[in-house]
């Protein structure tokens, strides 16, 4: 299971409380309503006792009704503390809007989710509070744009649950309208969570249509900038910092190449690789990264790369 931090999962919510309806859904639960609005994760009763949910979403009808909170729980690990403040969280925010109460706890964890989902006991009488657990195996896999479009963060959330290079593409599309500092935050988390070699082919098609020419590509491309950086550094100050960067683009390029290769072609063939590393144009591995890309047969993608063999010395 990938690592990232509970906060991340939980601004996912806090961002979107649509999102929270959407996990309601995927458990059969759908509910009515006109507009969805965040709540105060306070739900202390008294002074002295503080009681913090991750994220409080409410339902609203007709004339601005609450029709249902949403108390939202971001679980990593098996905390049996929360089936003691589990409850006052419900009872609190059903006092203060009057209105039914769902505790959705969301966790990457079979065992936590497994945990979660038991009845928790409030008495003798045979009280009890179920939580609606959504663990990552129940987590859509989004697959469709317009539907990513709808919602970006269960675009994103899809990937975390299923890192894999198709779910990734659509969640990239899903977050680029997204003003910058989330989209740059969601991005981050989508790399991070990626296989390296579905990490590199997201980073090579991003980095194609940006023609380099975007800040936000380049600051996210990733290990081979950070790399040919460092090297053009190391190899001194004089050559400077657009060497390096450059080196860099190079680099992560190339290995992109090779990445896509490996996976359209049956074999690749020390010729392969010798032409591959004789590559020098930036733009010839663009292009070839998108041709590559598109191949739809193994003898498309070998036509592509033998095309892109006989480069001229001055392509440097």
């Amino acid at each position: 299971m990938p690592s990232f931090d509970h906060e991340v999962l939980v601004d996912l919510f806090r961002n979107r409380g649509e999102l929270a309806t959407a996990l309601l859904r995927v458990t059969g639960i759908a509910v009515d309503h006109a507009r969805v609005e965040h709540a105060s994760i306070d739900l202390s009763q008294v002074v002295s006792t503080e009681y913090r949910a991750d994220a409080v979403v409410i339902l609203r009808g007709e004339r601005d009704r609450a029709v249902l909170g949403v108390i939202v729980e971001v679980q990593r690990r098996v905390e049996h503390d929360k089936q003691l403040s589990w409850p006052v969280y419900v009872t609190t925010l059903r006092a203060k809007h009057r209105c039914p109460v769902i505790l959705l706890v969301v966790t990457p964890e079979a065992h936590v989710a497994a945990w979660a989902r038991r009845p928790i006991e409030l008495g003798t009488s045979g009280s009890y509070l179920t939580p609606v657990v959504v663990g990552f195996d129940d987590v859509p896999w989004i697959l469709d744009r317009a539907e990513a479009a709808q919602l970006p963060e269960l675009s994103v959330l899809s990937t975390l649950a299923h890192p894999e290079l198709a779910v990734a593409q659509v969640a990239l599309y899903a977050i680029s309208g997204l003003a910058e500092e989330q989209r740059a935050l969601y991005l981050d988390l989508i790399l991070k969570v990626l296989p390296d070699d579905a990490r590199q082919i997201l980073e090579a098609q991003m980095l194609e249509g940006y023609k380099f020419t975007s800040e936000f590509a380049l600051r996210h491309y990733g290990q081979g900038e950070a790399e040919g950086l460092k090297r053009g550094l190391e190899q001194g100050l004089e050559q400077g910092l657009e060497q390096g960067l450059e080196q860099g683009l190079e680099a992560g390029l190339r290995r992109a190449v090779l990445t896509l290769a490996r996976t359209k072609l049956v074999e690749v063939t020390d010729e392969d690789l010798a032409a591959l590393d004789a590559m020098r144009a930036l733009d010839t591995l663009t292009e070839l990264v998108g041709a590559l890309g598109r191949a739809g047969s193994a003898a498309e993608a070998r036509a592509t790369l033998d095309r892109a063999r006989p480069l001229p010395s001055s392509s440097r």
